[in-house]
């Protein structure tokens, strides 16, 4: 089989394509794609942020690296906290987010994706961050999804001058050149050094710390190691799904057990209530946010398997300086905090809905997918686990096929794709008080990038948020 990759954008599925015909390894690739996310969809994914990587090696058990971030404050809090709201407008609604220096959780990102690199990975650090620097330095044009969200937490990077300077000085479109050589330094700094820089420690406790309204010390990022654990386990048959061990992995695990406990009804509108019942039976809390993530699966030719889920919030509206990066917002995020901001006990790990995702079959990496989405993470992974195990489909059947989503007395759905979609509704609305439907494939249903053990390999970028696909 040929090495493949999906990701959220081309340069992010270029990049890990390059390792793997270098001669790396799933690990290698994924961490070269993730480190290129930081520039080609930097609303997306930061050196600042978190994430978590599920990894299946050939003869190897295999593992999480778990880089979620934890609540700060170890070394005291400020006398007054920088932490406000700010409301953006989504055009059909709006949604109030928390920024500000207050609202910075202790960056992960870094330090898990080279614990990722030294421990699973076979290149030098300089090869995996060789094309995220190169087009920090040189600039790139956004994406249309990238140039989208931009558009829309526009009123959070305007915060502070220095988000600003890195959108370019104004609002970006797709005809923007991004250039962020601090950004390509400090890369090239952590390659040379195969360390996180202390000169970025520097810069974000300076920034962040008490100091300034925030809650970062030393003694938040000296324990701020990334996390080595189990993969959750899910049997299906020949089947084993291995995931997050938070709790979005358990709400994946409960979704699609549900899903696969009994024959699919052959009425396609009773199917989809069916899914969209066992969407809202694995329930988070509320219907979250917009889902400032994203995703890299990939496999290489010996079989193995790296699934690497990306998240920064929606930034939090202020740089750490000399470094071009901006910091998470995972403290302002109600999804991350559902009994209200700051009431983490220091030092805990945060809940988070990312699931990176490995399917086995016969004991084997035979599938990597994952998205992002916030709360609809559950349901879209689960649906495409479901329609591939279960279905039988091929994965980008799976990865296009029209998704359903369920919270509470509510439930989303995209109207295309199903053969009667007025029917689908009539069923949604007998089982739910407010049906919110979508005409077509939309953004708020994440983007399932997939990759699959068939023949010469397959890779499924999700078109809902700018998939892109590669193999050597």
């Amino acid at each position: 089989m040929r090495g493949v990759v999906a990701a959220g954008d081309p340069r992010t599925a270029e990049a890990a394509r390059d390792v793997l015909a270098d001669g790396g390894n799933a690990v290698d690739a994924a961490v070269a794609g993730a480190f290129t996310a930081f520039v080609a969809e930097p609303l997306l994914a930061s050196a600042a942020g978190a994430g978590m990587m599920t990894i299946a090696l050939p003869d190897a058990p295999p593992l999480v690296v778990d880089f979620f971030s934890t609540m700060p404050g170890l070394g005291g809090t400020p006398d007054r906290l920088d932490f406000h709201a700010v409301e953006v407008d989504f055009g059909a609604t709006t949604q109030t987010f928390h920024v500000g220096r207050g609202s910075v959780a202790t960056p992960a990102a870094l330090p898990g994706l080279l614990e990722a690199a030294r421990r699973f990975g076979t290149r030098p650090l300089s090869a995996l961050v060789a094309a995220a620097a190169r087009h920090a330095r040189e600039g790139l044009t956004l994406s249309a999804e990238n140039a989208m969200v931009y558009s829309l937490l526009w009123a959070i990077q305007r915060q502070s001058p220095e988000a600003v300077a890195l959108a370019g000085g104004a609002l970006p479109d797709r005809t923007t050149r991004l250039v962020n050589p601090a950004l390509a330094d400090l890369l090239e700094e952590v390659a040379s050094l195969d360390a996180v820089p202390p000169r970025f420690t520097r810069a974000l406790l300076d920034a962040f710390g008490p100091g300034h309204g925030g809650l970062l010390s030393p003694v938040d990022l000296e324990r701020a190691a990334p996390r080595l654990v189990e993969p959750r386990r899910i049997a299906l048959g020949e089947w084993t799904v291995l995931t997050s061990p938070h709790v979005g992995g358990a709400r994946v695990a409960r979704l699609v057990g549900e899903l696969t406990s009994r024959a699919p009804e052959t009425d396609e509108a009773e199917e989809a209530a069916r899914i969209a019942v066992a969407s809202r039976n694995a329930s988070a809390r509320d219907p979250g946010g917009r889902g400032s993530t994203t995703h890299v699966s990939v496999m290489d030719a010996a079989g193995g398997a790296a699934s690497v889920t990306l998240t920064n919030g929606e930034g939090c509206g202020f740089v750490a300086p000399g470094t071009g990066v901006q910091p998470n917002n995972f403290l302002g995020e109600e999804d991350l905090n559902p009994d209200g901001f700051h009431h983490h006990a220091p030092g805990t790990v945060l809940p988070t809905m990312i699931a990176p995702t490995v399917a086995l079959r016969h004991g084997r990496p035979r599938m990597a997918l994952g998205s992002g989405g916030s709360n609809r993470i559950r349901s879209v992974v689960s649906q495409v686990l479901y329609r591939v195990i279960a279905l039988g489909a091929t994965l980008e059947e799976a990865v296009l096929a029209p998704r359903v989503h369920a919270e509470g007395d509510d439930v989303w759905l995209e109207r295309a794709g199903w053969r009667d979609p007025d029917a689908v509704e009539r069923a949604l609305e007998a089982r739910f008080a407010r049906v919110h439907p979508f005409p077509g494939r939309a953004f708020y249903f994440g983007g399932v990038h997939a990759v699959r053990a068939t023949g010469d390999g397959e890779a499924v970028g999700d078109p809902r948020r700018g998939g892109a696909v590669a193999s050597v």
